[in-house]
């Protein structure tokens, strides 16, 4: 089948990452895959050229837009959505030229691909990876509703990399045009763990760009209330570095100081960390800590190292992360519980190696790229045999 997958970012964040191992292993399994990118430079952009996957550049915007913004920015921003008529022609005139069965829109963010598949008469996949408005401030140019409506009226399918992403759009978007499908995490994040208790310190990890979103300052203000609780043994790793946008820098500004007056001896600022499998080696418990996931790559990620993840009872983490088996579930935005949790294993450590090998199997069973590659493979194939039919 011949592919056309859209992406919406320069940088690998986890969308993009599930993008680049999906146009892979499609290619791997003899499937025509092209990319189009907005932008002929950055991470994916060079990731996707290193395995030899075809790409065009195709300058577009998203049709969505950061809610905060005054109401200038958002003017402007809908004025530059007007010429997008300019990228879905050419969008689909490459279709045309590379005989493109199916488009595959990489977030909700963007519509230029369903746009150029419904010109090209084409069916199209629409990936929704994010909550948009509740974990990105992200709003809609034309609205929810409207939005909502248009993807219903495109032909083909939306995917749900959680069922309670799916259940986010449940009154806009009906079951028959739905599918739910986990994200995928290639095998090479699979690491058998040696676990050596007792250690004079158990590591707690909590990893991601800082962003508010992702709550790091929750997981200080539990490593303090442990603190004066009298635990010592433990510190606290914070992996990640501030975007730049001016306001990851100030809250990274705000974590440091934060940590420099009570934390210095347990907490550690790591920055961006390339190789994340070596740091997992050296970690014990994984912290996630935002508001609101949509899937939780680095959840899958942390158990396919062994680590058991303690995360917030919001988003996609209870689908992921069954409390006390293989991990732990906290009331959302309360440091004091993410506190108990943490003490849970600190006063029980023979805890992570239970909780980190269960973790480990499950993770391995239900989230391989392969399997993710797999079920995207056959809702192509569904898709476009029902074209074929009519």
């Amino acid at each position: 089948m011949n592919i056309l997958l859209v992406a919406h970012e320069r940088n690998l964040g986890g969308a993009s990452k599930s993008l680049v191992t999906l146009a892979s292993e499609l290619q791997q399994k003899g499937h025509k895959v092209v990319v189009v990118l907005p932008f002929g430079f950055g991470q994916v952009h060079q990731k996707l050229t290193e395995l030899q996957i075809s790409v065009y550049v195709v300058f577009f915007g998203w049709w969505m837009m950061p809610s905060y913004w005054n109401w200038v920015l958002k003017f402007a921003f809908r004025m530059l959505y007007v010429t997008e008529m300019i990228p879905v022609i050419r969008i689909m005139k490459i279709a045309e030229k590379e005989q493109i069965q199916i488009i595959h829109s990489n977030s909700s963010a963007i519509d230029v691909g369903a746009r150029a598949a419904r010109k090209a008469g084409l069916p199209h996949v629409w990936h929704f990876r994010e909550f948009g408005d509740a974990d990105f401030q992200l709003e809609y140019l034309k609205g929810r509703v409207k939005s909502c409506q248009f993807v219903v009226d495109t032909n083909g399918k939306v995917v749900f990399i959680s069922k309670n992403l799916r259940n986010y759009y449940h009154a806009e978007i009906a079951d028959k045009f739905c599918r739910v499908i986990y994200n995928g995490i290639p095998q090479d994040f699979l690491y058998q763990k040696r676990y050596i208790f007792p250690k004079s310190k158990i590591i707690f990890l909590i990893a991601g760009n800082l962003h508010r979103n992702k709550r790091q300052d929750l997981a200080l203000q539990a490593a303090g209330i442990l603190r004066k609780r009298g635990y010592d043994n433990f510190e606290l790793w914070i992996a990640g570095a501030a975007s730049a946008m001016r306001d990851s820098q100030k809250y990274e500004e705000e974590l440091r100081e934060s940590a420099g007056r009570d934390l210095k001896s347990c907490c550690k600022f790591l920055g961006f960390v390339s190789d994340m499998g070596k740091l997992r080696q050296e970690t014990d418990i994984e912290l996630v800590c935002s508001n609101r996931e949509a899937f939780g790559r680095v959840t899958v990620e942390a158990m396919m190292a062994g680590n058991p993840v303690i995360g917030t009872d919001t988003g996609a983490n209870p689908e992921l992360i069954e409390d006390q088996k293989l991990g732990r579930l906290f009331r959302n935005g309360d440091a004091e519980d993410l506190a108990d949790k943490m003490q849970w294993f600190l006063d029980d450590p023979e805890l992570i190696e239970k909780c980190g090998r269960e973790a480990y199997s499950f993770a391995r069973d239900s989230f391989s790229s392969g399997l993710n590659t797999e079920n995207i493979e056959k809702l192509y194939q569904e898709i476009y045999s029902k074209r074929s039919e009519k």
